[in-house]
């Protein structure tokens, strides 16, 4: 579901920045950067839960031991303290790392398959289908109504 995701919401962004995909297909190398940005950008997970293991404070926030918590990836993704224009698509950002798959204790532990998954079926599916466009350029995405995740139910392309 979640690698599913990821390439859908990776192809939506690239065929709505031709600029970036332009770059991809001129240099299929900087895949990784493009897939690290399309998981910064729009990841596959939106929300997660954590419980503070102590004392903490958190956006000015004091949470108590044991007190859960949930927290948007899409929006510390988006941090301007730590992005530059971060509600920008740019495919050949210089990496800095996100927390699109959590961090520390809770990583992500399928991640390295994610990424690698990503990276392969997008080289290829734009390599077979070099005319992939957006069916409906302005519609509204479909988005899947799941709690805590952020996927399309479909995405219209002609060939």
């Amino acid at each position: 579901l979640t690698t599913t995701d990821l390439i859908g919401n990776a192809v939506r962004l690239l065929l709505l920045n031709p600029a970036e995909l332009a770059k991809l297909r001129a240099d299929p190398s900087i895949i990784n950067a493009v897939v690290e940005e399309v998981l910064r950008y729009e990841p596959p997970v939106d929300i997660t839960g954590r419980i503070a293991p102590g004392p903490i404070e958190v956006g000015g926030c004091p949470l108590h031991a044991g007190q859960s918590l949930n927290v948007s990836l899409r929006g510390a993704n988006r941090d301007p303290e730590v992005f530059d224009e971060p509600h920008r698509f740019e495919g050949s950002r210089k990496h800095k790392p996100h927390v699109a798959f959590g961090g520390g204790a809770h990583i992500c532990i399928g991640a390295p398959l994610a990424r690698l998954e990503a990276q392969v079926a997008l080289v290829r599916l734009f390599d077979r289908f070099p005319n992939l466009a957006l069916a409906e350029p302005g519609a509204t995405p479909a988005w899947r109504m799941l709690p805590f995740f952020r996927g399309m139910e479909r995405l219209a392309v002609t060939a």
